[in-house]
């Protein structure tokens, strides 16, 4: 923050001083360091402006509008600037980024496309246009343009893992075993064809040892899978559970369970964890089917019970949060439920029910011959 404040008054002396080439060099070197400096922002604006550099002053207050969330402003000015330098490189991938940053996805689909005109060998903005198509689930499209950036980029390693994961999204598993080149992605898409033989054999030439953090979890739910397509289930939620120690239970973890405990005629507990798993993806209501299916099977399980109390409040459906909350008090006079029973009662004014649960209510009955003597107190004093 001191070396921010000594270049700010460095800047602002050499501005004065009209020392301006030389105060936009420091002012630029500030909004690299943070680039929501809306000071520096504001003062790169003025300078520009008075240089007559009207492209660069329309792109630096376009900084400016972004810096204050004013995304249709930057992208007007943005525009603006492409009008004086239509071919300008840099001025066209803001205006795709700010399309998409403002979720005009079409718009920013074709200021991409437009950017690989000028320059077809802009590695970026065939992945953005990957992202940009799947968004709007334009799976062919992104294929198309994958293909054209491994043309381009022959041989290029994330290139070809791309296309192959577009290819595997669209059950094209021939053509993704064709162009992949990562082995765990490769096991991937052997295991979905169910090729289980080349799966298993091309796992067990890898050296576990040298695999890091994030492709030792994938190995483990890649083994689970190959395990499951065995139908060795117990054996799939043992990997299932080395999965989870490289970091915290996600919806691909519950996802598999469920599927295993499927395979295992195990009702309650593949709707429970299908419950979990909808929860992590965002999918409520569709994690409020799951777990009240678990409690159909099950009526008195707890975490079901707590699970869609918190669902339904969530909802902001109170009344049929309670009820679960009431339920799951029922069962151990669980403390948390207590608590949130009473002070739900004591809200809605049903202060019997609220005491049952515990809620101290101080019942003040006043006293007629004591109020009549605050009164008169109260006249004394005049």
């Amino acid at each position: 923050m001191a070396n921010l404040e000594i270049l700010h008054q460095k800047a602002a002396t050499l501005y004065e001083e009209r020392q301006l080439e030389e105060a936009l060099k420091i002012y630029e070197e500030i909004i690299k360091l943070n680039p929501a400096d809306e000071v520096a922002l504001s003062c790169t604006m003025d300078i520009y402006l008075e240089l007559d550099d009207k492209f660069n002053y329309y792109l630096s207050r376009a900084n400016v509008n972004i810096a204050q969330g004013k995304m249709e402003y930057a992208i007007n000015d943005t525009k603006k600037a492409l009008d004086i330098d239509m071919e300008n490189i840099d001025a066209r991938r803001k205006l795709a980024r700010l399309y998409k940053v403002d979720n005009k996805t079409l718009k920013a689909i074709d200021e991409f496309l437009r950017l690989l005109e000028y320059n077809e060998k802009d590695y970026d903005a065939y992945l953005e246009l990957v992202d940009l198509y799947m968004k709007e689930d334009s799976i062919e499209s992104a294929i198309s343009i994958a293909k054209k950036a491994n043309e381009i980029f022959e041989n290029d390693p994330t290139m070809r893992n791309l296309l192959a994961q577009l290819y595997f999204r669209a059950n094209d598993f021939k053509m993704a075993l064709e162009v992949v080149e990562d082995d765990l992605l490769k096991i991937k898409i052997l295991l979905q064809d169910e090729q289980n033989d080349l799966a298993k054999e091309l796992m067990d030439k890898i050296e576990y040892s040298k695999l890091n953090d994030f492709q030792k979890k994938n190995y483990h739910v890649l083994k689970a899978q190959y395990l499951y397509n065995l139908e060795d289930y117990q054996q799939a939620l043992n990997e299932i559970d080395n999965y989870v120690k490289f970091g915290t239970p996600d919806a691909v973890s519950f996802q598999m369970r469920a599927l295993i405990y499927e395979g295992l005629n195990d009702e309650f507990s593949a709707y429970l964890n299908w419950g979990f798993c909808k929860k992590l993806q965002g999918k409520f209501d569709e994690a409020i089917v799951e777990f009240h299916n678990a409690y159909q099977k099950n009526p008195n399980n707890k975490t079901v019970l707590i699970e869609l109390a918190n669902l339904y409040q969530r909802n902001k459906e109170r009344f049929v949060a309670i009820e679960y909350w009431e339920k799951v008090y029922a069962i151990d006079k669980d403390e948390q439920a207590r608590e949130i029973l009473a002070e739900f009662y004591y809200s809605e004014g049903n202060f019997d029910k609220a005491e049952q649960y515990g809620k101290v209510i101080e019942r003040k009955e006043e006293n007629y011959v004591g109020l009549i003597d605050k009164i008169m107190a109260f006249f004394a004093k005049k």
